[in-house]
């Protein structure tokens, strides 16, 4: 009988339930359902969130435990944002309660890990990276609230740690363009939208209007660009196309720049791009020559995937 671990992940905008094979690493399933925000906001309060979750639990278990429940061994679940002490979000409560159920019903092994190193096996899977051996490694983490460089360090005694080296002092970049997305009329989440429209446009030589992102060594502030973007000029002079375009370039400048000094800092030979904003297609063909690894698009957006194959590697 095979050795499976169910993941659950119950992020700001995504309940997520998968199956992994803790000897293989196979991802035999990978069911999500994407949160509900009303038309026109730009985000969820966690009380409201965590209701859709528990709506959403029954249903994405009800398609993976008639076929893979005799065979689970172990359940991993989220149960906080960053794997550090005093990080909390009510949503998280959500996977945490199911899968305590689950693992006192069946008697399986329970694993609690935190979403951002969910996150990071995820993208880790099939890219050469293994989560827990080698040198330092920078994991960039870029969602819809998340801009964060984390330094993944290991040894063989205490094992992982992982540190803030860089990211932002104020927004994320999903968080911009969630909100230049709504303010132009598309659903929330808007990236995507943005990343469609920015690959669409060919500037022909046109200067970028908005002004470089300040950035300071491995950090940086979106603040001004977010500004730039509410301007009234930009509106009259420039096409949904072209706007998301010249936002998305400067973006993805900022982050080679922050990157590439975290590298330099820390002495990291290779960076892991992960998180919602990784699965930009412009972004992806921005960094094409940097080198980067970019996880999977498919395993970059929030999903159970990654919580399971960790599950997988603690029971082995």
């Amino acid at each position: 009988m095979r050795k499976l671990v169910l993941g659950l992940d119950t992020s700001n905008y995504t309940t997520s339930v998968a199956v992994t094979d803790a000897d293989t690493g196979e991802i035999l399933a990978d069911e999500r359902i994407l949160l509900t925000v009303k038309q026109g906001e730009k985000g969820l309060r966690q009380s409201d969130a965590l209701f859709q979750h528990w709506q959403n639990l029954p249903d994405l278990l009800e398609r993976v435990l008639p076929v893979y429940g005799k065979e689970i061994c172990c359940i991993a679940v989220s149960e906080k944002p960053r794997p550090q002490e005093g990080s909390y979000m009510p949503v998280f409560t959500a996977g945490v309660h199911a899968a305590r159920i689950l693992a006192a019903q069946t008697g399986a092994r329970l694993v609690l890990c935190s979403h951002q190193e969910g996150h990071i096996w995820a993208a880790a899977h099939g890219n050469g990276i293994d989560p827990l051996s080698g040198g330092p490694l920078i994991c960039a983490h870029l969602s819809g609230g998340t801009l964060e460089l984390v330094l993944r360090e290991t040894d063989g005694q205490s094992g992982v740690s992982y540190t803030i080296c860089g990211g932002t002092k104020d927004i994320s970049y999903g968080q911009l363009l969630d909100r230049m997305g709504v303010d132009l009329g598309y659903p929330f989440p808007a990236g995507k939208s943005i990343d469609d429209l920015a690959c669409r446009f060919a500037p022909e030589g046109q200067k970028n209007p908005f002004s470089r992102v300040f950035v300071q060594k491995t950090y940086l502030n979106l603040s001004g660009l977010e500004t730039q973007l509410k301007s009234p000029k930009i509106g009259q002079t420039l096409s949904k196309e072209a706007a998301a375009y010249f936002a998305m370039e400067r973006i993805a400048e900022s982050f080679c720049r922050i990157a590439d000094a975290a590298c330099e800092e820390t002495g990291a030979a290779n960076i892991l791009v992960t998180g919602g904003v990784a699965c930009s297609a412009f972004l992806r063909r921005y960094c094409k020559n940097k080198g980067y690894r970019f996880g999977d698009a498919r395993l970059c957006s929030d999903n159970a995937a990654g919580v399971s194959l960790l599950g997988g590697a603690a029971c082995r």
